[in-house]
């Protein structure tokens, strides 16, 4: 990656080596998370509401990972639980690339994802804490290059399925072991100096903290925007796939999401500077993008409309997804950001638990169209508890003007 461009904004080393590292997992991940509908309902023969079932039952498996890893981070340290959860990411990765069967590749997924959650938090905890006079540049970064990666990997994943999805498995494999080498070798301990949880914080409930309303209004929001958003992993493949689209087809859809989110941060920043100066605007924007998004899904247009939905549910992506972390570690109390990380994050792999079931089922029963109405239900629900975060907003974002800079 190109570390001079990054250098100009006096981004700290560990910050760079989250950063890379980043866009290598991501390059991994993107290889499989793409088709694990379509693995598990054209490979293994199952139907799209146990494939759904399944990745909801993923996403709990994150959620529990987010609640626990949070905690474990804040007492134990980021860079050590991160390690463990890099361990744990490859090991199921390696048995599923070695035996692709129901019954392997259904544990193996659950377990796979409870320790991806041990990844993500910590590196948003880091992010925060290594470097908070960046603020939400910090997080925007991280999503940027995740993107990247994901742009290269799911250019990729379609036609490495084509030859063997054995081959996914094991390179998502592979490319966890080298971030994992890269944590070991420049991620030094010495380096991660975080302070300990006093004793007195320690004893504080989360739900006695000033900012605890305010992370409760920004779950319930990320809970629903990732119930909607979650039916394009889902939902849509297997629907392309029934009007007679290829994988590399659907596949190359993620490789646009990718592109944009590294092409368009100056579209994004001239919606911030112009429309959405405050978090909360951002919120609402990205409700509006959504919601176009998934309305022409509702309208079945030809091929070309895909590409066009996914560009405008992307400019929503970069607004709610980067921002909701950002947001969470303002209003954190100090020796909790990985706490509130976690609690935020556990709220958004509950969305991507209800989505799949939900769309599932209204696939199954009512086909593609009643899960994009689904979906712009969430949507517009998530405007309540955003609302309710607006209101409480400027008293956490004052005196952090830093902290709400772009990159």
């Amino acid at each position: 990656m190109n570390t001079q461009y990054l250098n100009k904004f006096n981004i700290p080393q560990p910050i760079l080596v989250l950063i890379i590292g980043g866009f290598i997992h991501s390059v991994g991940s993107s290889f499989m998370w793409p088709l694990n509908s379509i693995f598990m309902h054209n490979i293994l023969g199952r139907s799209l509401t146990e494939a759904g079932a399944l990745i909801s039952l993923q996403a709990l498996a994150t959620l529990v990972g987010q609640f626990i890893s949070g905690v474990l981070a804040d007492r134990f340290g980021s860079r050590r639980v991160m390690i463990y959860g890099l361990i744990g990411a490859i090991l199921p990765l390696i048995l599923i690339s070695c035996f692709p069967i129901w019954e392997v590749y259904a544990p193996g997924l659950l377990f796979y994802g409870f320790a991806i959650a041990f990844i993500f938090v910590p590196i948003n905890a880091l992010v925060f804490t290594l470097w908070p006079e960046g603020g939400r540049r910090g997080f925007n970064l991280l999503y940027v290059f995740n993107n990247a990666g994901v742009a290269v990997g799911t250019a990729l994943g379609g036609f490495i399925a084509a030859l063997s999805f054995k081959l996914v498995f094991l390179l998502n494999g592979l490319f966890f072991f080298i971030y994992l080498l890269m944590v070991l070798i420049f991620l030094p301990a010495k380096d991660i100096q975080s302070k300990p949880l006093s004793k007195s914080r320690v004893k504080v409930p989360i739900f006695k903290d000033r900012g605890f309303p305010v992370l409760i209004a920004l779950c319930a929001a990320i809970f629903l925007m990732w119930g909607a958003y979650i039916q394009i992993n889902t939902v849509l493949p297997v629907t392309m796939t029934n009007l007679g689209y290829s994988l590399p087809q659907y596949s190359i859809l993620w490789t646009l999401n990718g592109v944009i989110i590294v092409a368009f941060q100056p579209v994004i920043h001239w919606i911030i500077r112009h429309w959405a100066p405050t978090l909360s605007r951002q919120f609402y924007v990205s409700c509006l993008f959504y919601a176009i998004g998934f309305l022409m899904l509702l309208g079945n247009f030809p091929y070309p409309s895909y590409f066009i939905m996914m560009i405008i549910i992307t400019l929503g992506e970069m607004l709610v997804l980067p921002g909701v972390p950002a947001a969470a570690a303002l209003i954190a109390p100090e020796g909790k950001t990985a706490t509130y990380q976690g609690v935020v994050g556990g709220a958004a792999s509950g969305g991507r638990a209800l989505g799949p079931i939900l769309g599932g089922l209204a696939f199954d029963h009512y086909g593609g169209n009643m899960a994009w109405a689904l979906a712009l239900v969430f949507v517009s629900i998530a405007l309540l508890p955003f609302y309710l975060y607006q209101r409480r907003e400027r008293t956490f974002t004052q005196g952090t003007g830093a902290k709400e800079q772009a990159i």
